[in-house]
């Protein structure tokens, strides 16, 4: 992957639906060339897939993030056997310390206790952290009427399917699905993205940091600022508890010895109280949950992407 190809794939992260045109005049390469790099892309597995996920103020989807501590640690095949068999399980890390990092999205409380019971019963398993209930950072919610539904039952089975190809199959107008669509998105009802492999940054360590911050003298939106000014050109993503004074700075190094210099330079701010890294090796996607509950979420309101509107 070069610089061109990291670009394209950010820009179908926040819109997997932009045009090659537009893809083209954002890179600088032809459109034919931006056709090509985006097949070559899903070739090689960088990108998984297009995909579209529903609003969590629709869903009600909870994050949750586990750490697992081994007291013998037992082989990673057999831990993602055990995680795929629950439906929660997003997606599973292997920390350099010996220890495993759990994402996983549930939708009821008895999901989230399952899950716990499962994390807790595994072979070998020393102790279990777990944080659920984070900070949502995107979301709206649009009631879906039956031209919304029409859409979806065609974007689901392909999120970049032409305006044309759904007007036809719809037998909606044209301006009625480009303005439905634009209206889901831009109302953050519906998110038009990918999945893409972790790979992508080979070069690139991934590091998870479990920042508890000072109550009484600092804020969450002060800590989560100072990261991302502080470390913008490292930066991913903050996961940021609602519940208690605790967030997850998720950032990349090129050298481990890195890690050590964002650990001192945070807690020298004297925000945080203290920062525990975990280095993490390239993740598993097991299943994203956020997919089973959207057609379970659209099926209760009449609609099902196998067969269409139910009457």
């Amino acid at each position: 992957m070069d610089s061109i190809d990291r670009k394209i794939v950010d820009y179908l992260a926040i819109n997997c639906r932009i045009g090659l045109q537009e893809l083209s005049k954002r890179t600088g390469v032809s459109a034919y060339e931006v056709k090509n790099r985006i097949d070559m892309l899903l070739k090689t597995d960088v990108i998984h897939n297009f995909a579209i996920l529903l609003s969590p103020l629709i869903t009600n989807e909870e994050l949750s993030i586990a750490i697992l501590d081994f007291d013998i640690v037992p082989k990673e095949k057999d831990i993602l056997k055990v995680l795929a068999s629950n439906p929660s399980v997003w997606k599973c890390y292997r920390a350099l310390e010996d220890k495993y990092v759990i994402f996983s999205f549930y939708f009821e409380q008895v999901e989230l206790s399952k899950l716990a019971l499962m994390l807790r019963s595994l072979p070998g398993i020393g102790y279990v952290e777990m944080y659920s209930r984070f900070s949502r950072y995107w979301g709206g919610k649009l009631e879906l009427n039956d031209v919304h539904k029409q859409i979806l039952r065609c974007l689901i089975r392909n999120p970049r399917m032409s305006v044309a190809d759904i007007a036809e199959m719809t037998s909606l107008e044209t301006n009625t699905v480009i303005d439905s669509i634009n209206l889901m998105r831009e109302t953050e009802t519906v998110l038009f993205t990918i999945n893409a492999s972790d790979y992508m940054n080979e070069s690139k360590i991934e590091v998870l940091a479990k920042i508890q911050w000072n109550v009484g003298k600092t804020s969450q939106e002060r800590v989560a600022k100072w990261l991302q000014d502080s470390f913008s050109d490292i930066y991913l993503r903050e996961y940021v508890s609602v519940v208690e004074p605790t967030l997850f700075f998720n950032f990349t190094v090129n050298h481990v010895q890195e890690v050590e210099i964002v650990k001192s330079k945070t807690i020298e701010s004297g925000l945080v109280s203290k920062i525990t890294p975990l280095i993490l090796f390239p993740g598993t996607v097991i299943a994203d949950p956020r997919v089973r509950n959207f057609e379970e979420v659209l099926t209760e309101t009449g609609f099902s992407s196998q067969n269409g509107l139910i009457s």
